[in-house]
């Protein structure tokens, strides 16, 4: 019996959401026949193999191969793909240039454009050695109409993002970015309908299987909180037929152009004008039920268990 041992936890913000995405995932490859191997990361970075601490050359003791579940830091930045390279674990997923690449989201909208790709404009600020944050407020203002959205320059689920709609809003959100001490990007906010389309390779046959596109229906600006607790994604919802073409064309497009592995799952902004705009990508998509990558899995009559024996199949 093949033994995965599923990584999740992590050191970020969003270390609940991989300790859920992790279960989730654990249960699916049970279901499946798996032996699974839980490879928990402490919020100080510990890492511990059936509950004791441990380092990632000791999970060749215990498992085949690792299962990354960690959302944000570490998980998708590329560190923790860089470890289990130099330990010579296999792994699912994308590699660690890849991930580093879709989490910077400068690099990864760098890559869009030269597709031409068409994402929002975005301002670069790193909190050390920043001017004053009413300098800051102005530079951006000078060079951006509102409204904005502020948020991580690395990092996924809407955490610590916000949306200003004036200067004074503007200026309170740099503040606390800037507070938080990582650097940040201040983004051009593009009215529309948002998308997510997942990405998986080698699925029912298929090189580059695009899910359909998953239509984010909301009444007001998701929040971080919103994204974790509502069940707002519509499968499909009211995206016509050519919208849900493009998007499966551009998802596979940013897929291939970061280099991701196995899966990925790319959001878009279709405005008001029907034209579509890339936002960002993650490499591992979030796995609870409420979640887009999930809801599009079972819209095709799939599951959770098909996708994971599909990638696990590859290996």
């Amino acid at each position: 019996m093949q033994r995965i041992g599923i990584l999740r936890g992590g050191i970020g913000d969003e270390y609940f959401m991989s300790l859920a995405s992790g279960t989730r995932i654990m249960q699916a490859l049970q279901a499946e026949g798996f032996q699974t191997v839980d490879m928990l990361v402490d919020r100080e970075g510990v890492l511990h193999i059936k509950g004791l601490p441990a380092n990632i050359a000791d999970s060749k003791e215990h498992i085949d191969m690792v299962w990354n579940t960690l959302h944000g830091a570490l998980g998708e930045s590329g560190d923790v793909q860089e470890l289990l390279d130099e330990a010579g674990v296999i792994y699912n997923g994308s590699p660690a240039a890849a991930a580093a690449m879709a989490h910077d989201k400068l690099r990864a909208k760098g890559a869009a454009r030269a597709l031409g790709i068409k994402t929002p404009e975005a301002i670069f600020v790193m909190p050390e050695g920043t001017e004053s944050i009413a300098e800051v407020t102005q530079n951006i203002y000078k060079k951006m109409a509102p409204p904005w959205v502020v948020k991580p320059l690395s990092g996924g689920s809407s955490v610590r993002t916000y949306f200003a709609f004036t200067p004074l809003e503007l200026a309170q959100f740099v503040d606390e970015s800037i507070s938080h001490g990582q650097p940040f990007i201040v983004e051009q906010y593009i009215y529309g309908r948002e998308a997510a389309v997942g990405v998986i390779e080698g699925f029912r046959g298929q090189d580059r299987y695009v899910l359909p596109a998953v239509e984010i229906k909301r009444d007001k600006i998701l929040t971080h909180e919103d994204r974790q607790t509502h069940d707002h994604a519509l499968v499909t919802g009211g995206l016509r037929a050519d919208e849900r073409e493009r998007l499966s064309e551009l998802a596979r497009q940013m897929h291939d152009a970061l280099g991701a592995r196995d899966y990925s799952q790319s959001e878009f902004i279709i405005d008001k004008q029907g034209k579509i705009w890339y936002l960002e990508t993650d490499t591992i998509p979030h796995m609870e039920e409420h979640n887009a990558f999930v809801k599009a899995l079972k819209h095709v009559g799939s599951s959770v268990g098909e996708f994971v024996r599909t990638v696990i199949g590859r290996k």
